[in-house]
This record gives structure tokens, sequence and C-alpha cells, in this order.
């Protein structure tokens, strides 16, 4: 569902409004074909028993909170963001965002995590000694860097070095 909402809906004739918000029975219609048996009661349990909010129903439909390279806005527009924020990643990727600031890469946005515990647990995916990124978000958005919410996320554009400080953990 991750694939399907957040990087190809068109390859599965999906439409993405510009919040990200997709026809939930289109959805569930992809997904039955995909996985037999796969019912509206299973999505619901799916998105209800996960702890990182990656998706959302609403009376609009449903879509993917955050994680995207298809083009959407965040709908929970520019906010405030608490005093510092963290991102963990490799070493090699630490010592570029450091001097280069921190970038989204293949994505829309760069995610930041509202403790250092959660943003380990992200850089584990990149090294085996992940290295935590610590961002000083509230002087950042004081400065006009926009801050977005997707899921239990932050989000940015960009986050550019002089907001940046490296911790390793």
């Amino acid at each position: 569902m991750s694939y399907i909402l957040r990087h190809a809906p068109g390859k599965y004739s999906l439409q993405l409004d510009k919040n990200g918000y997709a026809d939930l029975d289109k959805v569930l219609d992809v997904l039955s074909k995909r996985f037999r048996d796969f019912k509206k009661e299973d999505l619901f349990t799916l998105i209800e028993n996960d702890s990182k909010d990656r998706f959302e129903v609403t009376a609009k439909g449903i879509r993917a909170t955050y994680g995207h390279s298809v083009d959407v806005q965040p709908e929970q527009g520019d906010v405030e963001p608490p005093e510092i924020l963290y991102h963990g990643t490799s070493k090699e990727s630490a010592d570029k965002i450091f001097h280069e600031g921190l970038k989204p890469m293949g994505r829309k946005f760069a995610h930041l995590s509202t403790d250092e515990k959660d943003a380990y647990e992200v850089g584990l995916r990149h090294a085996k000694e992940p290295i935590i990124v610590k961002i000083m978000a509230e002087k950042a958005g004081r400065d006009g860097i926009k801050f977005f919410k997707g899921g239990n996320l932050f989000l940015a554009e960009f986050i550019p070095a002089e907001y940046i400080e490296i911790n390793s953990k």
C-alpha cells in the first residue's frame, strides 16, 4: 500500500488529489486483486495497528501521510515545529548533510522525528551504527524554513546546514 500511495498510483490507475488522497474503493479494488480475500476491514485493521501513522482515511479517501516521491502537498500546512527535531542516517550521509544541508533525496520532503529513539531506528535502515542529525527546528522555523506534519513526523523540503548538528548515538 505504501508503494501504491507514495510512489506509483498511476501504475494502478489511481488518481491522487493535491494532498495525496485516492478513492478508497479504488484502492480496495487494487488491494483485493493483489491479495486474495483482502477486505475493507483488513485495511482498517492495518491502519489502526500501524504505530508509525503512515496512512489516513477520511471522507476525502485514503492517503499516505508521508514518504511520497510523487508530487503532493501536505494537508497540515506550515506548522510550528518543536525546538529540536532529529534525523537518523549513515555516517557518510551525515557528513554530507552537515556540509550541504538535509535534502529529501528521492522523496518530496525530508522526514524528521521528534525524538532520538525514532531517528535512531530510522537510521538503522541505512547503517549498523547510525548517526543522529539534530535539527534546530524552532530557530529554522523562525528564520523562514517551512515545516509540515505527516503522520507522527515533521517534514521539510530542505534544512540548511546552519541549523544542523551531528551527534552519534
